[in-house]
């Protein structure tokens, strides 16, 4: 997955230095996948409304977040990296839904080569994605087309910011679905956030949920332990 890529962007960048920006914490090296899961958001980390999603609720429904089928695409909501942890997250049945990803790497260059191999493949092989969606045993064929995005405010040590526009030949929809997909690297750790559901005003922006992710991210390689909102009115799982 993105293997030819990632060796060339990482190779690019062996001699880069990745300092942090003055007045930022510093961060430790790789993280352990306990920590991972420190960091990882929960539902606490979300307004009232939103619960944990499931797997089995996502086969159950047949879409949520894509799962592309191109093999060298699979990786864009997800990682393969050994130690990843992952969560999901819905505000209703019918959407939108969050899917997130934190990982660890060799060291910050590796982080960066990842982030750098995400911006290449969507502007090549996976400019296009499809995804099968629909219940188990059925379903439809759909495309999302990736629109690279420029981030005004950058998240942790650097950012990608990708907008997949949801199509399906022949079918006209009132309202537009987009997949918007965020993955920021704090030190030698990645994080990825995606967000699916309708292009309005009820799906809303995932750049605050992006935040969060991050700020929890940077607390942990810091060497602290996130403290949850003390707002929080409790989820339940969908």
């Amino acid at each position: 997955m993105y293997a030819h890529l990632r060796t060339a962007a990482i190779a690019s960048i062996a001699a880069l230095s990745l300092a942090l920006a003055p007045g930022r914490p510093a961060v430790a090296d790789a993280l352990s996948e306990q920590q991972l899961r420190e960091a990882l958001l929960d539902a606490v980390d979300f307004p009232e409304g939103w619960a944990s999603d499931s797997e089995r609720s996502a086969a159950e429904r047949g879409f949520g977040v894509p799962r592309p089928t191109e093999p060298a695409c699979d990786g864009l909501f997800d990682s393969e990296r050994d130690g990843a942890v992952r969560a999901g997250f819905a505000r209703t049945r019918s959407g939108p839904f969050v899917t997130t990803v934190a990982a660890a790497h060799r060291d910050d260059a590796a982080a960066h080569g990842d982030l750098a191999a995400v911006r290449e493949a969507v502007e090549d092989d996976c400019a296009t994605v499809r995804t099968l969606e629909g219940p188990e045993g059925g379903g439809v064929m759909v495309a999302y087309d990736a629109e690279l995005l420029e981030t005004a405010d950058q998240l942790g040590d650097e950012s990608v910011a990708i907008r997949f526009h949801r199509r399906v030949e022949g079918e006209t929809t009132a309202t537009p679905v987009v997949t918007d997909l965020v993955i920021a690297r704090v030190g030698a750790q990645t994080v990825r956030i995606a967000q699916a559901g309708r292009d309005d005003e009820s799906t809303g922006s995932v750049s605050g949920i992006a935040e969060r992710a991050v700020e929890k991210l940077r607390q942990v390689a810091a060497g602290g332990t996130p403290a949850p909102r003390p707002d929080q009115p409790g989820t339940t799982e969908l």
